[in-house]
């Protein structure tokens, strides 16, 4: 088959997974509203320059993967949720085309179609290509900067120029630059350095030709910080430097996890290249010819974004998202080297499959019956907060169909691992047609389901604040719900008031708390206040508010 229709082909397999149901699951609290939110405000206020929330400057983050989600939502300004995650399906196709394509350039068109194949459908990218998360954009881009790398260490060996491969290393860095900040280059240069030093080859960076690199990386970022400079001057790229140092450093106490947690969110969440890679993580057990540098740079990431992201004390499912990389192409080489007759799957790694396995099955079980068994059973209520049991309490009963994935997983992967078992040697392949196949199902029943329960005890309470044209706000906890689903305008943020009760501590004190106040100087008509259920109101507030009625895991409070 011609490489050309391969292409097409993986790209309509990606487009016919990802984009069914896209909306059925809301955009989740805090970081996909985040990103949508900015994205709204950009195209409502007009402001391409910088990423906003509530109209202010928000330092967090740089604006390019903020742009492609405005595009998509200026094309039909609406607020529904595939608008807002078409960039990463996007990003998707893009990738399921890329790694094809460093197949064909390792000379080994089939190990390419594999990663294709494990890069889709490992059960966390699966979900991740079919969200609003910043990351898979992000990590796209750092991997076709190395690639990049990669064709320059193999540049003499084909009597090629190089002079391209280093002016795009800075391009792609700048891109991912612009797409969620430096820690890109810190993590493209480590692995650049590592693998340098390993083979001893510092001519590939101590050259005339790595100018082409730093200069790719200015025009990119120079697209954005030349604008921003001229129009805005320094206090937003200054704000936005400092704010890196904070998360890096990790002084942000809601995301602090213990040094082991991404090592235990690999293992489980990327079933089933997480242990089919095992082999390769630490040493090549099988090396094909021309493929020992990429095999090198592959271990050198993971390892690198490993470490310095169980370093760091700010944890995220996400910051370690860029291992699934690497996991996906050593899952691919394995089934590749299956296929060629040249590796079968050792008895030890059944042991890691069926106790992961073993863990996602209980999980997607256990799940669904905690919200289908009505009433709860003490042994679990007695062990939640307060808040997970009040939005568990009052979530509609959850339909036999959240079932489903746990029943699939069952059912193929039980007797796969058996078949192993009893040496009847399963093909691995089969594993990743399972993981996709479940995480698929997942997101067409399950995940709506634990989306209504989380989120719609308090969008229901907003969409119908903004129906009634009553002011609502948000007290004592953080959350984007509020901007976005108000689909609030600049007018809205026109009368600010200083004096209005804040927390000393509060880190989002400009806007978040006080826009209900803001937009009613004189404190009349209906303002109601929206407090978690664990929420004990000071005399201030009850000074005030009066309780309207509770919501599960939410309060509503009524102005006295």
């Amino acid at each position: 088959m011609k490489k050309l229709h391969v292409h097409f082909l993986f790209t309509v397999a990606a487009l016919l997974l990802l984009i069914p149901g896209l909306n059925l699951i809301q955009l989740f609290d805090w970081d996909e509203l985040n990103f949508a939110e900015s994205a709204r405000e950009m195209v409502e206020s007009k402001n391409w320059l910088y990423v906003q929330i509530g109209y202010e400057p928000f330092f967090e983050k740089p604006p390019l993967f903020i742009w492609l989600q405005a595009i998509f939502y200026s094309l039909g300004k609406s607020t529904a949720p595939w608008m807002f995650k078409m960039p990463n399906v996007l990003a998707a196709v893009i990738a399921v085309n890329f790694v094809y394509h460093v197949g064909d350039k390792l000379g080994k068109r089939m190990l390419g179609a594999f990663w294709s194949l494990t890069i889709l459908l490992t059960f966390a990218p699966f979900i991740y290509w079919r969200s609003g998360i910043i990351d898979p954009v992000f990590n796209l881009f750092i991997v076709m900067a190395l690639f990049q790398w990669y064709q320059i260490t193999q540049a003499q060996l084909k009597n090629e120029r190089s002079h391209l491969y280093y002016l795009m290393v800075g391009v792609y860095l700048g891109c991912a630059f612009l797409t969620k900040g430096p820690v890109a280059i810190l993590i493209a240069g480590m692995v650049i350095f590592v693998i340098t030093l390993i083979r001893s080859k510092w001519h590939e960076l101590f050259n005339a030709k790595i100018f082409l690199s730093f200069g790719g990386l200015a025009i990119v970022l120079g697209l954005w910080i030349l604008p921003l400079l001229q129009s805005n001057g320094s206090e937003f790229l200054v704000n936005f430097v400092n704010y890196q140092m904070v998360l890096f450093k990790g002084q942000i106490p809601w995301h602090n996890q213990p040094w082991f947690y991404h090592i235990v969110v690999l293992f489980f969440l990327c079933f089933p290249a997480s242990i089919l890679a095992l082999p390769h993580l630490f040493k090549n057990q099988v090396l094909d010819r021309n493929v020992d540098v990429w095999h090198l740079l592959m271990r050198s990431l993971f390892w690198i974004v490993l470490v310095v992201f169980s370093l760091a004390t700010t944890k995220i499912i996400h910051y370690s998202s860029l291992c699934w990389w690497p996991l996906s192409y050593f899952g691919a080489y394995q089934i590749y080297l299956v296929h060629t007759n040249r590796w079968k799957m050792p008895y030890w790694m059944y042991f890691p499959l069926f106790l992961a396995g073993l863990v996602l099955i209980l999980v997607f079980w256990i799940i669904p019956l905690v919200a289908i068994i009505r009433p709860i059973p003490n042994i679990l209520s007695s062990n939640m907060d307060v808040y997970s049991l009040g939005l568990l309490k009052t979530s509609p009963k959850w339909h036999w169909t959240t079932l489903i994935p746990a029943s699939l997983f069952t059912f193929w992967f039980v007797p796969w691992v058996f078949a192993g078992i009893i040496g009847k040697k399963p093909n691995p392949t089969f594993l990743f047609l399972i993981s996709g196949s479940v995480a698929l199902v997942s997101g067409l029943t399950l995940l709506p389901a634990v989306s209504q329960t989380l989120q719609e005890p308090m969008v229901s309470v907003i969409r119908q604040a903004k129906k009634d044209k009553v002011f609502l706000e948000a007290w004592y906890f953080k959350t984007y719900a509020l901007y976005f689903h108000l689909e609030l305008k600049p007018e809205d943020f026109n009368h600010l008031k200083s004096n209005t009760p804040l927390l000393k501590d509060e880190l989002y004190p400009k806007q978040t708390l006080r826009r209900a106040h803001a937009m009613n100087p004189e404190n009349t008509g209906n303002i109601y206040m929206l407090t978690k259920n664990n929420y004990t109101p000071d005399a201030q507030f009850e000074a005030l508010f009066i309780k309207n009625r509770d919501l599960g895991g939410y309060t509503l409070w009524k102005r006295k």
